[in-house]
């Protein structure tokens, strides 16, 4: 994969990528009106909820490039960033906006790839999963408080393998 992260020069490369990876574009005629398009990836990110929320990415007419996957407690730019100094004194760091679709598209491709394509799986052991279990079970026994809201069943489902940690 990283050489796809790297030789990506074109918007049709880019969506041949995507085609490849199963990531849609979801985008609704009002944000294509509005000059957005967001892609959905075939990877879900779960919250405090324990549902399931696809991640998604946006890229917009003015040049932004966000994760927009609900759940998170607001979008947040992905566009690189360059430091700058305010009239104040002050220092900061100000977004690169990315003024055409197709080097947007690049961008997206790119940082999806290396991202969430490239970064190593991590598989529980069963001593990790054994530890959680002993842990949950000591403070559910112990600290009433910490008891969990959606009742005792819980389930975690890594690499596609579901362990119960109740």
């Amino acid at each position: 994969m990283e050489y796809l992260s790297t030789e990506i020069k074109s918007a049709r490369e880019a969506m041949t990528i995507f085609k490849i990876l199963g990531i849609k574009d979801v985008t609704t005629d009002r944000q294509r009106n509005n000059g957005t398009t967001v892609y959905e990836l075939p990877i879900s990110q779960v919250w405090q909820t324990l549902q399931p929320k696809p991640v998604r990415f946006a890229t917009y007419e003015a040049g932004y490039v966000r994760n927009v996957t609900e759940g998170l407690s607001s979008p947040y730019q992905i566009n690189k960033t360059k430091p700058v100094t305010y009239e104040s004194g002050m220092t900061g760091k100000e977004r690169i906006m990315i003024p055409h679709w197709e080097d947007r598209l690049i961008y997206l491709a790119k940082f999806i790839i290396k991202n969430y394509y490239q970064k190593p799986t991590y598989v529980m052991s069963d001593y990790v999963m054994d530890c959680l279990r002993e842990a949950y079970v000591r403070d559910y026994n112990n600290q009433p408080s910490n008891r969990l809201p959606f009742g005792d069943e819980v389930q975690v489902i890594v690499n596609g393998q579901r362990y119960n940690l109740s």
